[in-house]
Protein backbone atom coordinates (compact mmCIF):
# COMPACT_ATOMS: atom_id res chain seq x y z
CA UNK A 1 0.00 0.00 0.00
CA UNK A 2 2.81 2.38 0.79
CA UNK A 3 4.46 1.72 -2.63
CA UNK A 4 0.80 2.98 -4.14
CA UNK A 5 1.31 5.82 -2.05
CA UNK A 6 4.48 6.93 -2.73
CA UNK A 7 3.49 6.11 -6.74
CA UNK A 8 0.33 8.48 -6.69
CA UNK A 9 2.99 11.33 -4.51
CA UNK A 10 5.51 10.78 -7.54
CA UNK A 11 2.96 11.46 -10.02
CA UNK A 12 1.16 14.27 -8.27
CA UNK A 13 4.73 15.96 -8.39
CA UNK A 14 5.09 15.56 -11.67
CA UNK A 15 2.54 16.85 -13.04
CA UNK A 16 2.84 19.75 -10.29
CA UNK A 17 6.18 20.56 -11.42
CA UNK A 18 5.27 20.41 -15.48
CA UNK A 19 2.23 22.78 -14.76
CA UNK A 20 4.76 25.40 -12.52
CA UNK A 21 7.07 24.85 -15.70
CA UNK A 22 4.38 25.94 -18.04
CA UNK A 23 3.53 29.07 -16.13
CA UNK A 24 6.99 30.08 -15.57
CA UNK A 25 7.54 29.59 -19.61
CA UNK A 26 4.16 31.57 -20.01
CA UNK A 27 5.03 34.34 -18.00
CA UNK A 28 8.43 34.74 -19.69
CA UNK A 29 6.92 34.49 -23.44
CA UNK A 30 4.27 37.23 -21.81
CA UNK A 31 7.67 39.24 -21.07
CA UNK A 32 9.15 39.07 -24.23
CA UNK A 33 5.83 40.31 -26.05
CA UNK A 34 6.60 43.51 -24.04
CA UNK A 35 9.51 43.60 -24.93
CA UNK A 36 9.02 43.22 -28.74
CA UNK A 37 6.20 45.42 -28.69
CA UNK A 38 8.13 48.48 -27.43
CA UNK A 39 10.88 47.90 -29.70
CA UNK A 40 9.00 47.52 -32.58
CA UNK A 41 7.48 51.06 -31.50
CA UNK A 42 11.50 52.63 -31.87
CA UNK A 43 11.79 54.81 -34.55
CA UNK A 44 16.09 54.82 -33.69
CA UNK A 45 18.16 53.19 -31.51
CA UNK A 46 21.77 53.31 -30.46
CA UNK A 47 23.81 51.19 -28.08
CA UNK A 48 27.12 50.19 -26.76
CA UNK A 49 27.83 46.89 -25.91
CA UNK A 50 30.94 44.62 -25.00
CA UNK A 51 31.65 41.25 -26.40
CA UNK A 52 32.84 38.64 -25.16
CA UNK A 53 33.89 35.65 -27.64
CA UNK A 54 34.70 31.88 -25.55
CA UNK A 55 36.34 29.26 -26.87
CA UNK A 56 35.45 26.26 -25.04
CA UNK A 57 37.97 24.22 -26.74
CA UNK A 58 40.87 26.61 -25.72
CA UNK A 59 39.16 27.84 -22.59
CA UNK A 60 40.51 31.39 -24.21
CA UNK A 61 38.11 34.56 -23.61
CA UNK A 62 38.45 37.59 -25.28
CA UNK A 63 36.70 40.72 -25.06
CA UNK A 64 35.67 43.78 -27.39
CA UNK A 65 33.57 46.97 -26.98
CA UNK A 66 31.67 47.91 -29.83
CA UNK A 67 28.20 50.57 -30.70
CA UNK A 68 25.83 50.06 -33.14
CA UNK A 69 22.78 52.40 -34.19
CA UNK A 70 19.61 51.51 -36.03
CA UNK A 71 17.16 53.54 -38.42
CA UNK A 72 14.41 53.14 -40.62
CA UNK A 73 16.15 49.39 -41.70
CA UNK A 74 19.85 50.47 -41.73
CA UNK A 75 22.10 49.94 -38.99
CA UNK A 76 25.73 50.15 -38.69
CA UNK A 77 27.89 48.60 -36.46
CA UNK A 78 31.48 49.24 -34.90
CA UNK A 79 33.67 46.58 -33.49
CA UNK A 80 36.08 44.10 -33.27
CA UNK A 81 38.44 46.45 -35.98
CA UNK A 82 35.49 46.68 -38.71
CA UNK A 83 32.78 49.38 -38.87
CA UNK A 84 29.15 47.74 -41.06
CA UNK A 85 26.79 49.88 -42.94
CA UNK A 86 23.74 47.68 -43.94
CA UNK A 87 20.25 48.75 -45.63
CA UNK A 88 19.12 45.41 -44.52
CA UNK A 89 20.03 43.94 -48.42
CA UNK A 90 23.73 44.27 -48.76
CA UNK A 91 26.30 45.23 -45.88
CA UNK A 92 29.31 47.58 -46.77
CA UNK A 93 32.27 46.60 -44.47
CA UNK A 94 35.27 48.88 -43.37
CA UNK A 95 38.43 46.30 -42.73
CA UNK A 96 40.77 48.36 -40.42
CA UNK A 97 43.55 46.88 -40.75
CA UNK A 98 43.00 46.06 -44.55
CA UNK A 99 41.97 49.72 -45.03
CA UNK A 100 39.63 48.08 -47.66
CA UNK A 101 35.91 47.33 -47.94
CA UNK A 102 34.11 44.15 -48.86
CA UNK A 103 30.63 44.34 -49.99
CA UNK A 104 28.68 41.08 -49.72
CA UNK A 105 24.81 40.29 -49.38
CA UNK A 106 23.19 40.64 -45.76
CA UNK A 107 23.82 38.30 -43.10
CA UNK A 108 22.69 37.51 -39.54
CA UNK A 109 25.11 39.44 -38.20
CA UNK A 110 22.87 42.01 -36.71
CA UNK A 111 20.34 39.64 -35.26
CA UNK A 112 23.38 39.36 -32.77
CA UNK A 113 23.33 42.81 -31.69
CA UNK A 114 20.03 44.44 -33.08
CA UNK A 115 17.27 43.46 -30.30
CA UNK A 116 14.24 44.49 -33.19
CA UNK A 117 15.82 42.14 -35.48
CA UNK A 118 16.41 39.47 -32.32
CA UNK A 119 12.99 39.52 -31.21
CA UNK A 120 10.88 40.24 -34.70
CA UNK A 121 8.64 36.45 -34.81
CA UNK A 122 10.65 35.06 -32.20
CA UNK A 123 7.69 32.95 -31.22
CA UNK A 124 7.96 31.11 -34.95
CA UNK A 125 11.64 30.69 -34.51
CA UNK A 126 12.12 29.82 -31.00
CA UNK A 127 10.88 27.51 -28.26
CA UNK A 128 11.01 29.84 -25.03
CA UNK A 129 12.19 28.51 -21.76
CA UNK A 130 12.18 30.10 -18.29
CA UNK A 131 15.16 29.55 -16.23
CA UNK A 132 15.29 31.97 -13.26
CA UNK A 133 14.56 35.74 -11.72
CA UNK A 134 17.95 37.21 -10.56
CA UNK A 135 19.53 40.41 -10.08
CA UNK A 136 22.53 42.16 -11.71
CA UNK A 137 24.39 44.98 -10.92
CA UNK A 138 20.85 46.02 -8.97
CA UNK A 139 18.70 45.36 -12.29
CA UNK A 140 15.85 42.95 -11.77
CA UNK A 141 16.40 40.24 -14.57
CA UNK A 142 14.25 37.54 -16.14
CA UNK A 143 16.98 34.93 -17.71
CA UNK A 144 15.13 33.35 -20.59
CA UNK A 145 16.79 30.49 -23.01
CA UNK A 146 15.68 30.15 -26.63
CA UNK A 147 15.88 27.22 -28.41
CA UNK A 148 16.39 27.46 -32.52
CA UNK A 149 12.85 25.32 -34.29
CA UNK A 150 14.98 25.04 -37.03
CA UNK A 151 18.50 24.44 -36.12
CA UNK A 152 20.18 23.16 -39.31
CA UNK A 153 20.35 26.19 -40.66
CA UNK A 154 21.86 28.33 -37.38
CA UNK A 155 25.12 28.10 -35.99
CA UNK A 156 23.90 28.29 -32.54
CA UNK A 157 22.14 25.43 -30.11
CA UNK A 158 20.99 27.95 -27.78
CA UNK A 159 20.20 31.68 -26.67
CA UNK A 160 20.16 32.68 -23.64
CA UNK A 161 18.95 36.07 -22.45
CA UNK A 162 18.76 38.25 -19.85
CA UNK A 163 15.72 40.72 -20.12
CA UNK A 164 15.53 43.95 -17.50
CA UNK A 165 11.70 43.22 -16.24
CA UNK A 166 11.28 46.89 -14.95
CA UNK A 167 12.71 48.53 -18.13
CA UNK A 168 11.88 46.21 -20.94
CA UNK A 169 14.77 45.76 -22.45
CA UNK A 170 17.30 43.29 -23.35
CA UNK A 171 20.20 43.03 -20.92
CA UNK A 172 22.32 40.66 -22.72
CA UNK A 173 22.69 37.75 -25.16
CA UNK A 174 24.60 34.53 -25.05
CA UNK A 175 24.50 32.41 -28.43
CA UNK A 176 25.62 28.79 -27.41
CA UNK A 177 27.70 27.83 -30.77
CA UNK A 178 27.69 24.39 -32.37
CA UNK A 179 31.63 25.05 -33.18
CA UNK A 180 32.57 25.12 -28.96
CA UNK A 181 32.22 28.85 -29.52
CA UNK A 182 30.06 31.44 -27.49
CA UNK A 183 28.91 35.24 -28.03
CA UNK A 184 28.04 36.54 -25.35
CA UNK A 185 27.09 40.57 -25.72
CA UNK A 186 26.13 42.86 -22.24
CA UNK A 187 24.42 45.99 -23.67
CA UNK A 188 26.14 48.96 -21.29
CA UNK A 189 23.76 51.57 -23.15
CA UNK A 190 20.78 51.88 -24.39
CA UNK A 191 19.45 55.19 -25.92
CA UNK A 192 15.72 54.90 -27.26
CA UNK A 193 14.88 57.27 -30.27
CA UNK A 194 17.75 59.38 -30.49
CA UNK A 195 18.08 61.59 -33.24
CA UNK A 196 20.21 59.85 -36.10
CA UNK A 197 21.47 61.79 -39.19
CA UNK A 198 21.31 59.60 -42.65
CA UNK A 199 25.02 60.41 -43.11
CA UNK A 200 25.73 58.51 -39.53
CA UNK A 201 24.29 55.81 -40.54
CA UNK A 202 24.58 55.34 -44.24
CA UNK A 203 27.32 53.85 -46.50
CA UNK A 204 29.13 56.39 -49.13
CA UNK A 205 32.06 56.33 -50.80
CA UNK A 206 32.94 59.77 -49.73
CA UNK A 207 33.76 58.30 -45.56
CA UNK A 208 36.42 56.25 -46.93
CA UNK A 209 38.15 58.25 -50.01
CA UNK A 210 40.94 56.29 -51.84
CA UNK A 211 40.11 52.58 -49.93
CA UNK A 212 39.86 49.68 -51.99
CA UNK A 213 36.32 48.38 -52.90
CA UNK A 214 35.86 44.45 -52.93
CA UNK A 215 32.44 43.47 -54.11
CA UNK A 216 31.92 39.60 -52.84
CA UNK A 217 28.46 39.81 -53.57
Amino acid sequence: MKKFGLFFLAIFCFYFLDAQTQNNDNTATALLDEVAAKAERYTSLKIDFNMFVENLHSGKRDSYSGNAMYKSGNYKLDVMGQVVYSDGKTNYTYLKDADEINISKNDSQSEMINPQAFLKDYKNNYKVKYIAEKFEKNRPLVEIDLFPKNIENKKYSRITIKVDKTKKQIYSVRYIGKDGVNYLIEITKFEENPVIQDNQIKFSKDLYPGVEIIDLR
